[in-house]
């Protein structure tokens, strides 16, 4: 133990002679376990973290698909069969959530709700952190206990973290409730991106409707599941046991539930979908593999940069060896000052990494959901840094302290150190280690171009409608407690008003705008279409909109008509349908006289007036969705977007607008008050395109520039070493031209090989990469090409500086170099 402290002392005060050498290493490092720090933390907040619940290591989700579909939520009739005839689990719960207006004292907020069964909390092992939770048993039924337990932040800076707020009354959607307790701290909400502002009971849930589909549809696949395994029962045992079950549902349902498979899901692999559950591992794989090349590249650097120091410790470590030190020791000795760079290195990169979690943590995608994605450092990524520290030291120092162990004592005891053209031999392993830094900077600058090239492609999709120059304002009635009639009038009057504003060419209304994180659907029954046994009920979107809404959104009608003032509630039932859902329904058709009915085959028909372009809905990625559209009166809802098409930069309404809603209404809370460019910034828009391309491209720019100077510092120190070689060919007559032409051609030698190798090897990553990218091959020769050529021109120029230093060498001088 007393020799290990002398290393690390003699270690320190080595380093400590050296600072920018020791420097230049630690900040290197510093990059590289910083990008692997944050990378990680995303994981673990995705992946690791487990949720602070009861049996969490046991907790699932259960989900069901058709085919090869995506696995999805159930419905609530599916849930309580699975609940009831399953032998895999101890127990199941659920949540479904929604957007309500929660009204205390005369103010109202728009919140996210969470409506749970009874057995939610407890099954779970949850506690108040005020009052109490909703208990086994009580609010199951439909439209019984009306009670509300508020989420623990959303208590605190709504009210203020009063506890005298348990057993008042709010209104929730326009229905009083009672609040009976508030969640504890830890437990932010089921859905894990979203800080959830309160819970309610599953018999509340849309209790102010008349409609009670919910708890009778099974095509209404809204209702996600947790379930605990029973302890020694696997993932695939349970997904094996339901599928007896989802064969009974659909030999009893086959409209709904025909070719429908339950899977079970560990909870961490469904964040926050059950969707998600095969992709997130790919992406975490691909982002892991590729921050892990470019702790590769610094290691590799900085194994570089103590080859050099090395080197010129050559007689240092020769006369420890020859006073009798032995190899292990100077092995050690070596290895604890790359582990003390190291150790540095992660202190700093776990700064970098937290600084870069707190700044991602902030992003939001666009609006004003209660986003909250949690990337926190615990136990986990401390353990992490502190591991991936000790494996770079150890990486980066072991090569150059095995290559110090074979130094020949009399030799470097006698040489003066002369660098000659016999020499370059040994330097192979230096050089070999540049190709691979070069190598691995490539893959990961392959890797953002992909991502970077798939960005451009997602944003150059046909979206079906223009976003330029179009304002969203989204005002929700309930949240100041209007009924139908008065909101129809204060509606009436806002259009009547924005139409007539400077800068608006139109306006209209829409229940959910294209991109958004909310929407609608039904299930429809085609007029004279009679469905197989084996057939499935169609499910399709629906929004309600305004009669100008195909004008404001400049989509374009195919037939038929768009929607009137005379279409009202009223008059006949009316639609208009997409190219879509025309073709599935009427293939070969004209769909304009077609009707169709909604909810159930004895519902009022709705007669199809107009068929309108397809468009891009509820995902960029996803192909147009089968959509129609009814006029909003037709189909009341308090929740409206009212959308202003400007000949004007549609920003500087913003203000004009919100102050005709104060005229109007001093009270209406307004949300999403944005352009329609920045809302296809969210979530399904371009913000996943954006942060995959800035990761990657971030990463990439990290491994050029590790490349970059790892190539300079080695083509620098050999250039210097062969100072005397460079003189004696002065001497004799050598041209600067050939003397800088000589300095070049090793690194010529060395990016080339580097480039060779890292184009082969990318070939293989870019398969990873295939599922994640929109519109570009994994094998875009353009993207091949112009990363190497980037990459080619970047170290060339870094390795420009060295070989003129050469040709500028004093023969004079040099012949006297030691």
């Amino acid at each position: 133990m007393e020799s290990l402290w002398q290393d690390v002392r003699y270690g320190l005060r080595m380093l400590r002679k050296a600072p920018a050498f020791a420097a230049i290493a630690v900040l290197t490092l510093a990059l590289g376990i910083g990008a692997n720090t944050a990378i990680f933390s995303i994981a673990d907040a995705f992946m690791f973290r487990p949720w602070p619940v009861k049996n969490a290591e046991r907790l699932t989700v259960v989900a069901v698909s058709n085919k090869n579909g995506d696995p999805n939520p159930l419905s609530y009739p599916d849930y309580l069969d699975y609940k009831q005839q399953n032998n895999v689990f101890t127990e199941m719960t659920g949540f479904d959530l929604d957007l309500a207006g929660l009204g205390w004292r005369g103010h109202s907020d728009r919140i996210v709700m969470c409506y749970v069964p009874s057995n939610f909390f407890s099954m779970l092992g949850l506690h108040a952190a005020v009052g109490r939770l909703i208990q086994p048993g009580e609010g199951d039924a439909l439209r019984s206990a009306p009670v509300v337990v508020l989420g623990y932040s959303y208590w605190q800076h709504r009210f203020a973290g009063e506890a005298g707020v348990i057993g008042q009354s709010v209104s929730v959607g326009g229905q009083a409730m009672t609040v009976i307790g508030v969640v504890e701290k830890e437990f932010t909400g089921p859905y894990s991106i979203v800080d959830m502002d309160a819970y309610s009971t599953i018999g509340m849930y849309r209790a102010g409707s008349s409609s009670t589909n919910f708890y009778t549809d099974r095509a209404d696949h809204n209702f996600r599941t947790l379930a605990t395994l029973k302890p020694g029962v696997t993932a695939r045992q349970a997904t094996a046991a339901l599928g007896v079950i989802s064969k009974r549902l659909a030999q009893q349902y086959p409209q709904s539930n025909q070719d429908q498979v339950a899977r079970v899901v560990p909870e961490r692999l469904a964040r926050p979908e059950p969707s998600v559950s095969d992709s997130i591992v790919v992406v975490a794989t691909v982002f892991m593999l590729l921050v892990g090349l470019v702790l590769l590249v610094a290691s590799i650097n900085v194994a570089n940069l103590l080859l050099v120091k090395a080197a010129a410790r050559q007689k240092e470590i020769a006369v420890r060896a020859a006073m009798g030190a032995g190899g292990i020791r100077l092995i050690r000795q070596l290895l604890t000052e790359s582990v003390l760079l190291a150790i540095a290195g992660g202190a700093a990169g776990a700064l970098m990494g937290m600084w870069v979690c707190r700044a991602m943590d902030r992003l939001r995608p666009v609006g004003d959901f209660p986003v909250r994605f949690g990337f926190t450092f615990d136990w986990r990524v401390f353990t992490y840094v502190a591991a991936v520290a000790v494996a770079a030291g150890i990486l980066a120092g072991l090569v150059p302290a095995l290559r110090a162990r074979r130094t020949d004592l009399v030799q470097t005891l006698r040489e003066g150190g002369r660098g000659m053209i016999g020499n370059a031999g040994r330097h192979w392993l230096r050089n070999s280690l540049v190709t691979a830094q070069v190598a691995g900077s490539l893959i990961v600058l392959v890797a953002a171009g992909l991502f970077t090239r798939s960005l451009t492609k997602a944003q150059s999709v046909d979206l079906g409608f223009e976003p330029q120059h179009l304002l969203n304002v989204g005002i929700n009635l309930s949240l100041q407690g209007y009924e139908r009639p008065r909101a129809e009038a204060f509606l009436r009057e806002l259009l009547r008003r924005v139409k007539v504003l400077p800068g608006v060419e139109s306006a209209s209304f829409a229940y959910t705008v294209p991109m958004s994180y909310y929407s609608d659907g039904a299930s429809i029954y085609p007029e004279g279409q009679v469905l197989n046994p084996a057939g499935q009920v169609p499910r399709v979107s629906v929004n309600r909109i305004s009669p100008d809404y195909f004008v404001t959104m400049r989509m374009k009608m195919l037939r038929g008509r768009t929607f009137t003032e005379a279409d009202t509630s009223s008059s006949a039932l009316v639609a208009v349908v997409n190219e879509t859902l025309a073709k599935r329904l009427w293939p070969g058709q004209d769909p304009i006289g077609k009707r169709f009915s909604r909810a159930s085959a004895a519902a009022p028909p709705i007669t199809i007036v107009g068929e309108v372009r397809d468009s891009k809905t509820s995902g960029i990625l996803e192909p147009p969705g089968a959509v129609f559209f009814v006029p909003e009166q037709q189909d009341y809802q308090s929740i409206h977007v009212l959308q202003l098409r400007t000949s004007v930069a549609p920003e500087s309404l913003i203000p004009v607008v919100e102050e005709q809603v104060r005229e109007l209404d001093p009270n209406m809370p307004l949300f999403d008050v944005m352009t329609m460019e920045k809302c296809l910034n969210g979530a399904n828009g371009y913000f996943l395109f954006r942060m995959g391309a800035a990761f990657a491209g971030t990463l990439g720019g990290l491994g050029m520039l590790l490349a970059v100077v790892g190539v300079y510092g080695v083509i620098s120190f050999t250039a210097s070493r062969r100072t005397h070689e460079i003189g004696v060919r002065m001497a004799l007559g050598a041209r600067p031209l050939g003397i800088f032409a000589l300095v070049f051609r090793e690194a010529i030698l060395l990016v080339g090989t580097g480039v060779g190798i890292g184009l082969l090897a990318s070939l293989g990553v870019a398969q990873l990469l295939k599922s994640l990218l929109v519109g570009v091959s994994s094998y875009d020769p353009f993207t091949f090409a112009i990363v190497a050529a980037l990459l080619i021109v970047v170290t060339f120029v870094a390795c420009y500086l060295p070989a003129r230093r050469a040709t500028r060498v004093d023969p004079s001088l040099a012949l006297r170099y030691e």
